[in-house]
């Protein structure tokens, strides 16, 4: 087993100064679309499998922070998304009502959306357009979330959150959602509507 020892410590009376952050160049609708992504080849992203329950994706997106689970089968390929945003939303209690279950009787299956149903956005077009682009492209698909593709490797390798521009840019940023089904536009119209 690895034995581990603390770490030097030193005061910090002498220093009065913060770094400059790396994502300084953040400065607003005009920078770099690429700022903002999440890259998967230098973060690891959560992922879950889609026979998991609600319930652990709650608990796993409150344990490391995060607002959406990357959804994958026993063959660990990607099959959709889940968000914080699915999980209070009104579509987990129609689905469990639906299925007859109990809200924490639902797998992620059940109110994930699913591969098919979502939209990427190519690489290369992030390294032409700017965050204002980006924001144009998620209000335009109502989505709080946009997974980058890199059409050579036919990988998914990244993800562009609307909140995570809202916190760079400190600002709101509001989205509105899209129904993709009958169901979801109820939802919407009587209650869901969350708006960020």
């Amino acid at each position: 087993m690895q034995t581990y020892h603390e770490l030097k410590t030193t005061s910090l009376e002498d220093y009065t100064r913060l770094a400059a952050s790396s994502t300084a160049d953040v400065t607003g609708l005009d920078s770099p679309a690429e700022s903002v992504m999440t890259d998967f080849r230098q973060v690891q992203p959560l992922t879950m499998s889609m026979t998991e329950s609600v319930h652990e994706a709650t608990q796993a997106m409150r344990k490391v922070h995060v607002r959406s689970v990357i959804v994958t089968d026993s063959n660990d390929d990607f099959r959709g998304i889940l968000t914080v945003l699915d999980l209070e939303s009104r579509k987990v209690l129609s689905q469990a009502t639906s299925l007859g279950l109990k809200r924490e009787d639902l797998s992620i299956k059940d109110v994930m959306v699913s591969r098919d149903k979502l939209r990427g956005v190519p690489l290369s077009a992030l390294h032409k357009g700017s965050i204002g682009d980006l924001l144009k492209t998620l209000r335009y698909e109502g989505s709080q979330h946009m997974l980058v593709v890199d059409p050579e490797s036919h990988e998914i390798c990244g993800i562009i959150s609307a909140s995570e521009i809202a916190r760079r840019l400190q600002v709101p940023v509001e989205i509105n959602l899209q129904a993709t089904s009958f169901r979801e536009l109820v939802d919407s119209l009587f209650g869901r509507g969350e708006r960020i």
